[in-house]
Protein backbone atom coordinates (compact mmCIF):
# COMPACT_ATOMS: atom_id res chain seq x y z
CA UNK A 1 0.00 0.00 0.00
CA UNK A 2 1.50 3.47 -1.36
CA UNK A 3 1.55 5.36 2.25
CA UNK A 4 0.72 8.96 0.91
CA UNK A 5 -2.57 7.75 -1.15
CA UNK A 6 -3.60 6.20 2.56
CA UNK A 7 -2.75 9.60 4.50
CA UNK A 8 -4.46 11.30 1.88
CA UNK A 9 -7.74 9.41 2.32
CA UNK A 10 -7.36 9.70 6.29
CA UNK A 11 -7.27 13.27 6.22
CA UNK A 12 -10.00 13.74 4.18
CA UNK A 13 -12.03 11.59 5.84
CA UNK A 14 -11.32 13.76 8.60
CA UNK A 15 -12.15 16.73 7.34
CA UNK A 16 -15.42 15.74 6.24
CA UNK A 17 -16.56 14.38 9.65
CA UNK A 18 -15.15 17.32 11.07
CA UNK A 19 -16.52 20.29 8.80
CA UNK A 20 -19.86 18.29 9.14
CA UNK A 21 -20.23 16.46 6.59
CA UNK A 22 -22.25 12.49 6.94
CA UNK A 23 -22.51 13.61 10.46
CA UNK A 24 -25.50 15.74 10.92
CA UNK A 25 -28.12 12.96 11.71
CA UNK A 26 -25.73 11.88 14.57
CA UNK A 27 -24.25 15.15 16.04
CA UNK A 28 -21.47 15.66 18.95
CA UNK A 29 -22.25 17.24 21.90
CA UNK A 30 -18.97 19.19 21.28
CA UNK A 31 -18.36 19.26 17.37
CA UNK A 32 -15.55 16.81 18.18
CA UNK A 33 -13.39 19.80 19.36
CA UNK A 34 -11.85 17.45 21.46
CA UNK A 35 -10.65 14.90 18.42
CA UNK A 36 -9.79 17.93 16.82
CA UNK A 37 -7.16 19.53 18.99
CA UNK A 38 -5.66 15.93 19.58
CA UNK A 39 -5.19 15.01 15.77
CA UNK A 40 -1.76 14.35 14.86
CA UNK A 41 -2.13 11.38 18.20
CA UNK A 42 -5.34 10.56 16.55
CA UNK A 43 -4.12 10.02 13.18
CA UNK A 44 -1.19 8.36 14.48
CA UNK A 45 -3.16 5.85 16.22
CA UNK A 46 -5.85 5.43 12.79
CA UNK A 47 -2.86 4.82 10.57
CA UNK A 48 -1.13 2.01 13.17
CA UNK A 49 -4.52 0.31 13.19
CA UNK A 50 -4.46 0.42 9.42
CA UNK A 51 -1.16 -1.03 9.01
CA UNK A 52 -1.63 -3.69 11.23
CA UNK A 53 -4.88 -4.95 10.20
CA UNK A 54 -6.44 -4.36 13.39
CA UNK A 55 -9.38 -2.37 11.78
CA UNK A 56 -12.58 -3.74 12.50
CA UNK A 57 -15.41 -2.49 15.57
CA UNK A 58 -15.83 -4.13 18.85
CA UNK A 59 -19.15 -2.54 19.41
CA UNK A 60 -21.11 -0.41 17.37
CA UNK A 61 -24.55 0.95 18.54
CA UNK A 62 -27.14 1.46 16.00
CA UNK A 63 -29.47 4.54 16.60
CA UNK A 64 -33.37 4.23 15.34
CA UNK A 65 -33.47 7.37 13.49
CA UNK A 66 -37.44 8.49 12.73
CA UNK A 67 -38.07 8.34 9.19
CA UNK A 68 -41.74 9.23 9.37
CA UNK A 69 -44.36 9.39 11.93
CA UNK A 70 -44.06 5.91 13.00
CA UNK A 71 -40.60 3.84 10.53
CA UNK A 72 -37.81 4.19 11.76
CA UNK A 73 -34.12 3.88 9.95
CA UNK A 74 -30.95 2.06 11.99
CA UNK A 75 -28.10 4.37 11.40
CA UNK A 76 -24.98 2.91 13.05
CA UNK A 77 -22.68 5.33 15.85
CA UNK A 78 -19.43 4.28 15.23
CA UNK A 79 -16.36 5.75 17.43
CA UNK A 80 -13.93 8.41 15.59
CA UNK A 81 -11.73 5.72 15.28
CA UNK A 82 -13.57 3.06 13.77
CA UNK A 83 -15.54 5.70 11.17
CA UNK A 84 -11.99 6.86 10.22
CA UNK A 85 -10.88 3.31 9.27
CA UNK A 86 -13.99 2.83 7.88
CA UNK A 87 -13.83 6.07 5.35
CA UNK A 88 -10.09 5.31 4.54
CA UNK A 89 -10.59 2.42 3.33
CA UNK A 90 -13.69 3.17 1.57
CA UNK A 91 -12.29 6.05 0.04
CA UNK A 92 -9.10 4.04 -0.81
CA UNK A 93 -11.20 2.50 -3.61
CA UNK A 94 -13.59 5.23 -4.93
CA UNK A 95 -11.92 6.05 -7.81
CA UNK A 96 -12.13 2.81 -8.96
CA UNK A 97 -15.80 2.23 -8.11
CA UNK A 98 -16.40 5.62 -10.15
CA UNK A 99 -14.41 4.61 -13.19
CA UNK A 100 -17.21 2.07 -13.40
CA UNK A 101 -20.10 4.32 -13.08
CA UNK A 102 -21.73 5.63 -15.93
CA UNK A 103 -23.34 8.96 -16.15
CA UNK A 104 -26.93 7.62 -15.37
CA UNK A 105 -25.55 7.61 -11.64
CA UNK A 106 -25.92 10.22 -9.22
CA UNK A 107 -25.59 9.09 -6.14
CA UNK A 108 -21.77 9.16 -3.89
CA UNK A 109 -20.12 10.34 -7.36
CA UNK A 110 -16.26 11.10 -6.63
CA UNK A 111 -15.28 14.51 -7.92
CA UNK A 112 -13.74 15.13 -10.85
CA UNK A 113 -10.54 15.51 -9.52
CA UNK A 114 -10.74 12.63 -7.60
CA UNK A 115 -10.87 14.39 -4.77
CA UNK A 116 -14.07 14.73 -2.83
CA UNK A 117 -18.00 14.05 -3.52
CA UNK A 118 -20.57 15.64 -5.57
CA UNK A 119 -22.75 17.54 -3.41
CA UNK A 120 -25.60 14.88 -2.34
CA UNK A 121 -28.17 17.49 -2.81
CA UNK A 122 -27.26 19.16 -6.12
CA UNK A 123 -27.06 15.94 -6.83
CA UNK A 124 -30.07 14.35 -6.71
CA UNK A 125 -31.61 18.07 -7.90
CA UNK A 126 -29.22 17.31 -11.09
CA UNK A 127 -31.22 13.83 -11.47
CA UNK A 128 -34.27 15.14 -11.21
CA UNK A 129 -33.67 18.00 -13.70
CA UNK A 130 -31.86 15.50 -16.50
CA UNK A 131 -35.59 12.96 -16.42
CA UNK A 132 -37.85 16.18 -17.07
CA UNK A 133 -35.56 16.91 -19.90
CA UNK A 134 -35.76 13.21 -21.17
CA UNK A 135 -39.54 13.42 -21.05
CA UNK A 136 -39.55 17.16 -22.63
CA UNK A 137 -37.89 15.57 -25.61
CA UNK A 138 -39.48 12.64 -25.99
CA UNK A 139 -43.48 10.65 -24.65
CA UNK A 140 -41.68 8.59 -22.25
CA UNK A 141 -43.37 6.24 -19.68
CA UNK A 142 -41.26 5.56 -16.52
CA UNK A 143 -40.93 2.97 -14.19
CA UNK A 144 -39.69 3.40 -11.14
CA UNK A 145 -38.71 0.71 -8.20
CA UNK A 146 -35.97 0.90 -4.94
CA UNK A 147 -34.79 -1.46 -2.72
CA UNK A 148 -36.57 -2.77 0.88
CA UNK A 149 -33.94 -1.93 3.80
CA UNK A 150 -31.48 -1.51 0.95
CA UNK A 151 -28.62 -1.23 3.04
CA UNK A 152 -29.78 -3.30 5.86
CA UNK A 153 -29.84 -6.41 3.47
CA UNK A 154 -26.53 -5.86 1.18
CA UNK A 155 -25.19 -9.30 1.80
CA UNK A 156 -21.24 -8.70 2.98
CA UNK A 157 -20.54 -12.34 1.48
CA UNK A 158 -21.37 -10.45 -2.12
CA UNK A 159 -19.85 -7.48 -1.74
CA UNK A 160 -16.88 -9.48 -0.72
CA UNK A 161 -16.09 -10.69 -4.02
CA UNK A 162 -17.00 -7.11 -5.38
CA UNK A 163 -14.69 -5.30 -3.52
CA UNK A 164 -11.98 -7.79 -4.41
CA UNK A 165 -12.76 -7.21 -8.45
CA UNK A 166 -12.43 -3.88 -7.91
CA UNK A 167 -8.33 -4.08 -8.61
CA UNK A 168 -8.25 -2.40 -5.51
CA UNK A 169 -4.82 -3.82 -3.59
CA UNK A 170 -4.96 -7.17 -1.40
CA UNK A 171 -4.10 -4.93 1.28
CA UNK A 172 -7.26 -2.37 1.09
CA UNK A 173 -9.53 -5.12 0.50
CA UNK A 174 -8.47 -7.55 2.75
CA UNK A 175 -8.85 -4.81 5.39
CA UNK A 176 -12.22 -3.51 3.96
CA UNK A 177 -13.68 -7.05 4.14
CA UNK A 178 -12.86 -7.72 7.52
CA UNK A 179 -14.19 -4.33 8.84
CA UNK A 180 -17.26 -5.31 7.10
CA UNK A 181 -17.68 -8.63 8.72
CA UNK A 182 -16.60 -7.23 11.82
CA UNK A 183 -19.16 -4.35 11.84
CA UNK A 184 -22.05 -7.45 11.23
CA UNK A 185 -20.68 -9.43 13.90
CA UNK A 186 -20.45 -6.66 16.93
CA UNK A 187 -23.76 -5.91 17.28
CA UNK A 188 -27.37 -6.87 15.67
CA UNK A 189 -26.17 -3.99 12.58
CA UNK A 190 -26.87 -6.13 9.48
CA UNK A 191 -25.69 -5.27 5.73
CA UNK A 192 -23.13 -2.24 5.67
CA UNK A 193 -23.47 1.03 8.14
CA UNK A 194 -25.75 3.64 7.44
CA UNK A 195 -24.66 7.49 7.66
CA UNK A 196 -21.37 7.17 6.49
CA UNK A 197 -20.48 8.54 2.66
CA UNK A 198 -18.26 5.67 2.68
CA UNK A 199 -21.64 3.29 2.43
CA UNK A 200 -22.75 5.24 -0.39
CA UNK A 201 -19.41 4.21 -2.15
CA UNK A 202 -20.11 0.20 -1.76
CA UNK A 203 -23.58 0.84 -2.44
CA UNK A 204 -23.37 1.79 -6.10
CA UNK A 205 -20.63 -1.01 -6.04
CA UNK A 206 -23.29 -3.36 -5.00
CA UNK A 207 -25.63 -2.06 -7.65
CA UNK A 208 -23.19 -1.99 -10.70
CA UNK A 209 -25.23 -5.13 -12.07
CA UNK A 210 -28.14 -3.88 -12.00
CA UNK A 211 -26.75 -0.58 -14.35
CA UNK A 212 -25.36 -3.06 -16.43
CA UNK A 213 -28.41 -4.82 -17.25
CA UNK A 214 -30.10 -1.34 -17.94
CA UNK A 215 -27.66 -0.02 -20.14
CA UNK A 216 -27.07 -3.29 -22.39
CA UNK A 217 -31.12 -3.28 -22.48
CA UNK A 218 -30.66 0.30 -23.99
CA UNK A 219 -33.17 1.62 -21.63
CA UNK A 220 -32.78 5.45 -20.60
CA UNK A 221 -32.33 5.58 -16.81
CA UNK A 222 -31.62 7.47 -13.57
CA UNK A 223 -30.04 6.57 -10.46
CA UNK A 224 -29.21 7.82 -7.09
CA UNK A 225 -28.56 5.11 -4.65
CA UNK A 226 -31.59 2.72 -4.77
CA UNK A 227 -34.16 4.67 -6.47
CA UNK A 228 -34.17 3.81 -10.06
CA UNK A 229 -36.04 5.29 -12.44
CA UNK A 230 -36.19 3.69 -16.01
CA UNK A 231 -37.82 5.35 -19.04
CA UNK A 232 -39.06 3.88 -22.45
CA UNK A 233 -42.25 4.50 -24.78
CA UNK A 234 -43.32 0.83 -24.21
CA UNK A 235 -45.18 -0.35 -21.07
CA UNK A 236 -44.33 -3.76 -21.71
CA UNK A 237 -40.91 -2.83 -22.45
CA UNK A 238 -41.03 -1.09 -18.76
CA UNK A 239 -42.44 -3.86 -17.08
CA UNK A 240 -40.20 -6.93 -18.73
CA UNK A 241 -37.07 -4.45 -17.30
CA UNK A 242 -38.78 -4.30 -13.81
CA UNK A 243 -38.82 -8.21 -13.64
CA UNK A 244 -35.66 -8.85 -14.84
CA UNK A 245 -34.13 -5.94 -12.30
CA UNK A 246 -36.28 -8.26 -9.39
CA UNK A 247 -34.08 -11.10 -10.11
CA UNK A 248 -31.19 -9.31 -10.21
CA UNK A 249 -32.04 -7.94 -6.88
CA UNK A 250 -32.95 -11.59 -5.54
CA UNK A 251 -29.47 -13.08 -6.73
CA UNK A 252 -27.96 -10.03 -4.73
CA UNK A 253 -29.91 -11.09 -1.55
CA UNK A 254 -31.89 -7.58 -1.82
CA UNK A 255 -35.88 -7.45 -2.49
CA UNK A 256 -37.84 -4.79 -4.80
CA UNK A 257 -40.21 -2.46 -2.89
CA UNK A 258 -43.77 -3.98 -4.34
CA UNK A 259 -45.48 -0.51 -2.52
CA UNK A 260 -42.85 1.37 -4.40
CA UNK A 261 -42.61 0.07 -7.99
CA UNK A 262 -45.13 1.10 -10.32
CA UNK A 263 -45.35 2.22 -14.21
CA UNK A 264 -46.15 5.44 -14.83
CA UNK A 265 -48.09 7.11 -18.04
CA UNK A 266 -46.51 10.19 -19.67
CA UNK A 267 -48.67 12.91 -17.72
CA UNK A 268 -47.89 10.78 -14.69
CA UNK A 269 -44.30 10.25 -15.25
CA UNK A 270 -43.74 14.14 -15.32
CA UNK A 271 -45.16 14.91 -12.14
CA UNK A 272 -43.26 12.32 -10.74
CA UNK A 273 -40.32 14.43 -11.47
CA UNK A 274 -41.14 18.01 -12.11
CA UNK A 275 -42.60 20.22 -9.97
CA UNK A 276 -43.60 23.46 -11.73
CA UNK A 277 -44.90 25.50 -8.50
CA UNK A 278 -41.32 24.55 -6.52
CA UNK A 279 -39.03 26.03 -9.63
CA UNK A 280 -41.82 28.87 -9.81
CA UNK A 281 -41.85 29.95 -6.22
CA UNK A 282 -38.08 29.61 -6.15
CA UNK A 283 -37.57 31.71 -9.10
CA UNK A 284 -39.87 34.58 -7.45
CA UNK A 285 -38.36 34.22 -4.34
CA UNK A 286 -34.64 34.56 -6.36
CA UNK A 287 -36.02 37.77 -8.13
CA UNK A 288 -38.10 38.98 -5.46
CA UNK A 289 -41.61 38.43 -7.47
CA UNK A 290 -44.73 40.73 -5.65
CA UNK A 291 -46.47 37.41 -4.79
CA UNK A 292 -44.01 34.73 -4.38
CA UNK A 293 -44.05 34.57 -0.70
CA UNK A 294 -47.83 34.28 -0.64
CA UNK A 295 -47.48 31.18 -3.17
CA UNK A 296 -44.91 29.73 -0.75
CA UNK A 297 -46.77 29.88 2.40
CA UNK A 298 -49.93 28.78 0.17
CA UNK A 299 -47.57 25.78 -0.74
CA UNK A 300 -47.07 25.28 2.86
CA UNK A 301 -50.72 24.92 4.31
CA UNK A 302 -51.94 22.59 1.46
CA UNK A 303 -48.62 20.60 2.94
CA UNK A 304 -50.08 20.59 6.51
CA UNK A 305 -53.92 20.20 5.38
CA UNK A 306 -55.58 16.44 5.33
CA UNK A 307 -52.57 14.11 4.78
CA UNK A 308 -48.94 15.70 5.51
CA UNK A 309 -46.77 16.19 2.58
CA UNK A 310 -43.04 16.14 4.23
CA UNK A 311 -41.17 16.97 1.40
CA UNK A 312 -43.19 19.67 0.71
CA UNK A 313 -43.33 21.08 4.77
CA UNK A 314 -39.47 20.88 4.11
CA UNK A 315 -39.43 22.76 1.01
CA UNK A 316 -41.60 25.35 2.62
CA UNK A 317 -40.16 25.96 6.36
CA UNK A 318 -36.85 26.62 4.81
CA UNK A 319 -37.32 29.05 2.96
CA UNK A 320 -39.67 30.75 4.92
CA UNK A 321 -37.04 30.97 7.93
CA UNK A 322 -34.88 32.85 5.50
CA UNK A 323 -37.70 35.15 4.56
CA UNK A 324 -38.64 35.30 8.19
CA UNK A 325 -42.00 34.79 7.80
CA UNK A 326 -43.43 33.94 11.22
CA UNK A 327 -47.06 32.55 9.58
CA UNK A 328 -45.76 29.15 9.91
CA UNK A 329 -44.38 29.24 13.45
CA UNK A 330 -48.06 28.55 15.29
CA UNK A 331 -48.02 25.07 13.33
CA UNK A 332 -44.40 24.66 13.94
CA UNK A 333 -44.52 25.22 17.77
CA UNK A 334 -47.75 23.15 18.18
CA UNK A 335 -46.33 20.15 16.35
CA UNK A 336 -43.03 19.34 17.77
CA UNK A 337 -44.17 16.14 18.78
CA UNK A 338 -46.91 15.18 16.20
CA UNK A 339 -44.08 15.99 13.54
CA UNK A 340 -40.90 14.45 15.41
CA UNK A 341 -39.38 13.36 12.06
CA UNK A 342 -39.50 16.69 10.91
CA UNK A 343 -37.91 17.87 14.13
CA UNK A 344 -34.41 19.31 12.51
CA UNK A 345 -36.43 21.35 9.81
CA UNK A 346 -39.04 22.65 12.62
CA UNK A 347 -36.53 23.82 15.35
CA UNK A 348 -34.43 25.21 12.56
CA UNK A 349 -37.43 27.38 11.30
CA UNK A 350 -38.12 28.32 14.96
CA UNK A 351 -34.60 29.75 15.73
CA UNK A 352 -34.99 31.98 12.78
CA UNK A 353 -36.83 33.75 15.22
CA UNK A 354 -34.70 34.73 18.43
CA UNK A 355 -37.42 37.78 19.61
CA UNK A 356 -39.95 34.47 19.98
CA UNK A 357 -37.95 32.30 22.02
CA UNK A 358 -40.30 32.48 24.92
CA UNK A 359 -42.81 30.89 22.97
CA UNK A 360 -40.19 28.76 21.65
CA UNK A 361 -39.23 27.90 24.81
CA UNK A 362 -42.73 26.72 26.54
CA UNK A 363 -42.87 24.78 23.26
CA UNK A 364 -39.82 22.40 24.17
CA UNK A 365 -41.70 22.36 27.69
CA UNK A 366 -44.54 21.00 26.39
CA UNK A 367 -43.19 18.45 24.26
CA UNK A 368 -40.17 17.10 26.54
CA UNK A 369 -43.84 16.64 28.88
CA UNK A 370 -45.34 14.94 26.19
CA UNK A 371 -42.39 12.85 25.28
CA UNK A 372 -42.10 11.80 28.20
CA UNK A 373 -41.89 7.99 29.22
CA UNK A 374 -42.60 7.77 25.35
CA UNK A 375 -40.25 6.94 22.85
CA UNK A 376 -38.75 9.76 21.34
CA UNK A 377 -35.20 9.88 22.06
CA UNK A 378 -34.84 11.93 18.90
CA UNK A 379 -36.99 14.64 19.79
CA UNK A 380 -35.44 14.93 23.08
CA UNK A 381 -31.82 14.64 22.02
CA UNK A 382 -32.82 17.43 19.34
CA UNK A 383 -35.01 20.12 21.74
CA UNK A 384 -31.77 19.60 24.23
CA UNK A 385 -29.80 20.42 21.84
CA UNK A 386 -31.45 23.36 20.80
CA UNK A 387 -32.25 24.71 24.34
CA UNK A 388 -28.74 24.13 24.82
CA UNK A 389 -27.53 26.04 21.66
CA UNK A 390 -29.99 29.00 22.59
CA UNK A 391 -28.99 29.02 25.70
CA UNK A 392 -32.58 28.62 27.26
CA UNK A 393 -32.29 28.60 30.97
CA UNK A 394 -35.73 26.48 32.12
CA UNK A 395 -36.57 24.83 35.30
CA UNK A 396 -38.71 22.31 33.18
CA UNK A 397 -36.53 21.28 30.86
CA UNK A 398 -33.82 21.01 33.58
CA UNK A 399 -35.87 18.49 35.47
CA UNK A 400 -36.31 16.80 32.13
CA UNK A 401 -33.10 16.73 31.46
CA UNK A 402 -31.53 14.95 34.46
CA UNK A 403 -34.64 12.38 34.19
CA UNK A 404 -33.35 11.37 30.83
CA UNK A 405 -30.20 11.11 31.64
CA UNK A 406 -30.89 8.77 35.14
CA UNK A 407 -32.49 6.52 31.99
CA UNK A 408 -30.37 3.82 31.39
CA UNK A 409 -32.93 2.61 29.27
CA UNK A 410 -32.80 5.67 26.35
CA UNK A 411 -29.92 5.14 23.89
CA UNK A 412 -27.13 6.71 24.86
CA UNK A 413 -27.58 10.80 22.16
CA UNK A 414 -30.30 11.66 24.44
CA UNK A 415 -28.62 11.39 27.88
CA UNK A 416 -25.41 12.76 26.42
CA UNK A 417 -27.24 16.01 25.56
CA UNK A 418 -28.90 15.96 28.36
CA UNK A 419 -25.61 16.21 30.24
CA UNK A 420 -24.58 18.78 28.50
CA UNK A 421 -27.54 21.37 28.93
CA UNK A 422 -26.72 20.06 32.61
CA UNK A 423 -23.82 21.70 32.52
CA UNK A 424 -24.64 24.63 31.07
CA UNK A 425 -27.38 25.68 33.70
CA UNK A 426 -25.81 24.06 36.54
CA UNK A 427 -26.24 24.93 40.31
CA UNK A 428 -23.51 24.06 42.71
CA UNK A 429 -25.33 21.22 43.92
CA UNK A 430 -25.94 20.31 40.13
CA UNK A 431 -22.03 19.66 39.52
CA UNK A 432 -21.88 17.40 42.23
CA UNK A 433 -24.69 15.43 40.86
CA UNK A 434 -23.04 15.15 37.63
CA UNK A 435 -19.70 13.93 39.46
CA UNK A 436 -22.01 11.25 41.38
CA UNK A 437 -23.97 10.33 37.06
CA UNK A 438 -20.29 10.40 36.49
CA UNK A 439 -18.83 7.28 38.94
CA UNK A 440 -22.01 5.12 38.02
CA UNK A 441 -21.89 5.71 34.27
CA UNK A 442 -20.96 2.60 32.26
CA UNK A 443 -21.52 3.82 28.73
CA UNK A 444 -18.74 5.41 27.84
CA UNK A 445 -20.67 8.00 25.25
CA UNK A 446 -22.72 9.30 28.37
CA UNK A 447 -18.98 9.54 30.33
CA UNK A 448 -17.70 11.76 27.90
CA UNK A 449 -20.80 13.71 27.72
CA UNK A 450 -20.83 14.22 31.84
CA UNK A 451 -16.93 15.16 32.28
CA UNK A 452 -17.79 18.20 29.78
CA UNK A 453 -20.60 18.68 31.90
CA UNK A 454 -18.23 18.64 34.91
CA UNK A 455 -16.24 20.70 33.39
CA UNK A 456 -18.75 23.85 32.37
CA UNK A 457 -20.18 23.45 36.06
CA UNK A 458 -16.92 23.84 37.46
CA UNK A 459 -16.68 20.38 38.99
CA UNK A 460 -14.35 18.20 37.70
CA UNK A 461 -11.16 17.45 39.29
CA UNK A 462 -7.97 18.25 38.33
CA UNK A 463 -6.36 14.96 39.22
CA UNK A 464 -9.34 13.08 37.51
CA UNK A 465 -8.59 14.76 34.00
CA UNK A 466 -5.01 13.73 34.43
CA UNK A 467 -5.21 10.00 34.79
CA UNK A 468 -7.59 9.88 32.27
CA UNK A 469 -5.36 12.02 29.90
CA UNK A 470 -3.05 9.21 30.36
CA UNK A 471 -4.95 6.59 29.90
CA UNK A 472 -5.18 4.37 27.09
CA UNK A 473 -8.77 4.46 27.33
CA UNK A 474 -11.16 6.77 24.69
CA UNK A 475 -11.54 8.97 27.43
CA UNK A 476 -8.29 10.14 27.37
CA UNK A 477 -9.01 12.61 23.84
CA UNK A 478 -11.58 14.93 25.62
CA UNK A 479 -9.46 14.96 28.76
CA UNK A 480 -6.73 15.75 27.37
CA UNK A 481 -8.70 18.94 25.52
CA UNK A 482 -10.42 19.99 28.56
CA UNK A 483 -7.33 20.02 30.25
CA UNK A 484 -6.38 22.86 28.30
CA UNK A 485 -9.00 25.30 29.79
CA UNK A 486 -10.82 25.88 26.13
CA UNK A 487 -14.48 27.58 26.00
CA UNK A 488 -15.71 24.29 24.46
CA UNK A 489 -18.19 24.68 21.32
CA UNK A 490 -22.34 24.95 21.43
CA UNK A 491 -23.84 21.55 19.52
CA UNK A 492 -24.43 22.65 16.12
Amino acid sequence: MNRRPLLTYLDQAWNRLFRGRGRSEIPDIINWADINSCWPEVRKNVVAALRSGQVGPDYVEVLDLPKNTVAVRPIARLTVHDRLIYDTLAFSIAELVEAQLRDSVYSARWGDNGESFWSPINSWVSMQKRGVQMLSETPFQLARTDVVSFYEHIDIETLAVDIQATGASTWVTERLITYLRMFQSSSHAWGIPQGPDSSAILANLYLLPVDEFVHRSHFKYLRYSDDMMIFDTEGEALRNSLLEINAILRSRRLSMSTTKTDIYDEAQAVSQLENLEKDAINYGIKIREVGAEERLYKLFLGAIEGKQVDRDIKFALFRMGNLRDDRALPWALRHLKESHHLAVELIKYLECFPERLPAVTRAYVSTMHQAAGHKYDSLEQRILQAATRQKIRSPEIRDAAWAILANKNKSSLPREFAARYLGKVSSIADGQLLRREYEHESDVNVRRALLVAMYEARSVSRPLLERLAQSNSRLMWVSRYLLGSPVVPLPR
